[in-house]
């Protein structure tokens, strides 16, 4: 196996791109695995719930499945939706003669989370005589659990019960998912190193669309890459969570952020936005709780310390003439003030003031001398400021980041600027008749 396993993947399709295949496919990619496909169903269904599906013949499940074997055999496998005795039926057979000993995670898809049924009949009596022997790892619901054991698994100790009872009937491995236990969900390992609980929280509120599809195919790609099954599925919850965190909402349901999203768009930037407290945890992703004085991540305890910002004010000054720059972005989009900008993690202050000099300006070669600091209170809350004398530079200023123009202006003409903090500075420069440095 090369550095990208390759995962052959049984499942339906989903129209809404959030479930099925469809998160099999993002899932296995934002691990760095390849994903393959067998279409076992095509679905209608969207965010909100499924309204129909249609099986595929059992026997070209098969041949799709083949087709990929015949293309070298993959380094793992995952089937969900299958919908029929016969599909579980032909999907057994490739796997006994075809995918013998490759790590094979089952997930066994009865109800969709919505409620919807996704089979043509009761498929537990089909699972259990052909694939849960063949099943490296079987990740079942509370729902699929009780089909399989006949009893009620609605809290932890029933679950793990179930977990080593389905796990006697021939998987080398049990995953038990609890996000529909009441309260904070968890989920449950049952494995030959024993059992091993993975507690979690609620992340958002509300059903989110295809999360049982993503966790599978993230456990079977990395146990196709080598992973034990509890670092397999651990790495795999941890992906999930923040694919939960970056979820976005559609008309009729919530949909996973299974990859990075786009980011600012064209014309649409909005540079306000660094400034507003984040929803969820930059540790964990749990969701921050706000609190006075500041707020805190309710799942690892983290508190988020935002204000007061750390900032850099630079000061250029030429023959009489300071610089000045015109803001690109919000807050105080196009209005003046001096360049500078935040202070970023790992930074000290000069480091800062070297890179914001370069970001807006393009100037290099410069030194810088701390000649005073300030604080402001805005809109978005506190910031501290460190002040710097501008020295020495190399080249010529040219507007970039979010800065739209740069202007020398007369030490006795600055105007009105954006922030207060700028404002001062200004009149500190104008009462002391400016620096007097040349570069």
């Amino acid at each position: 196996m090369n550095s990208r396993p390759v995962i052959l993947f049984a499942g339906g399709t989903d129209p809404s791109g959030g479930a099925g295949l469809a998160a099999d496919i993002k899932s296995c990619s934002a691990l760095g695995g390849h994903g393959c496909i067998c279409v076992t169903a095509i679905t209608i269904q969207n965010s909100g719930g499924v309204d129909s599906w249609i099986p595929v013949q059992p026997a070209k499940i098969a041949d799709q499945m083949t087709a990929t074997c015949d293309d070298g055999l993959p380094d793992g496998v995952k089937t969900g939706m299958l919908g029929s005795r016969e599909a579980v039926e032909a999907v057994a057979s490739v796997l006994r003669n075809r995918l013998a000993d490759i790590p094979y995670v089952l997930d066994p898809v009865m109800v969709a989370g919505s409620g919807d049924g996704l089979a043509e009949e009761s498929l537990e009596d089909a699972i259990i005589e052909h694939l849960l022997p063949l099943a490296t790892l079987v990740t079942p619901n509370l729902d699929e659990a009780e089909a399989f054991t006949g009893k009620p698994v609605r809290d932890r100790d029933a679950m793990e019960k179930a977990a080593v009872q389905i796990r006697a009937m021939g998987a080398q491995n049990v995953l038990l998912k609890g996000g529909h236990l009441e309260g904070e969900p968890a989920d449950v390992l049952v494995s030959s190193s024993g059992v091993t609980w993975f507690p979690g929280n609620r992340i958002i509120p509300g059903k989110v669309h295809g999360t049982g599809c993503t966790l599978a195919s993230a456990c079977a790609t990395l146990l196709a890459a080598g992973y034990s099954p509890e670092r397999a599925v651990g790495n795999s919850l941890a992906y999930l969570r923040g694919a939960i965190a970056g979820s976005f909402s559609r008309d009729l349901g919530i949909l996973l952020g299974h990859t990075p999203p786009m980011g600012a768009l064209p014309g649409v930037t909005n540079g306000g936005a660094f400034y507003k407290t984040p929803r969820f945890c930059p540790s964990c992703a749990g969701e921050l709780v706000k609190t006075d004085p500041h707020p805190v991540c309710g799942r690892c305890g983290l508190v988020f310390y935002r204000n007061p910002l750390p900032a850099v004010i630079l000061v250029l000054e030429n023959r009489g003439k300071v610089l000045l720059a015109r803001r690109a972005m919000a807050p105080a989009k196009g209005e003046l003030g001096f360049p500078g900008g935040f202070i970023d993690l790992g930074e000290s202050p000069e480091m800062a003031a070297m890179r914001e000099l370069k970001e807006e300006t393009t100037l290099t070669g410069a030194s810088f001398e701390l000649i005073g600091s300030d604080m402001d209170h805005t809109d978005y809350g506190s910031v501290v400021l460190y002040i710097y004398k501008v020295r020495n530079w190399q080249g010529t200023p040219q507007p970039l980041d979010d800065v739209a123009e740069l202007l020398w202006t007369e030490v006795g003409e600055i105007p009105g600027l954006a922030f207060q903090a700028h404002d001062r500075l200004a009149e500190r420069i104008k009462n002391e008749g400016g620096y007097n440095g040349t570069c």
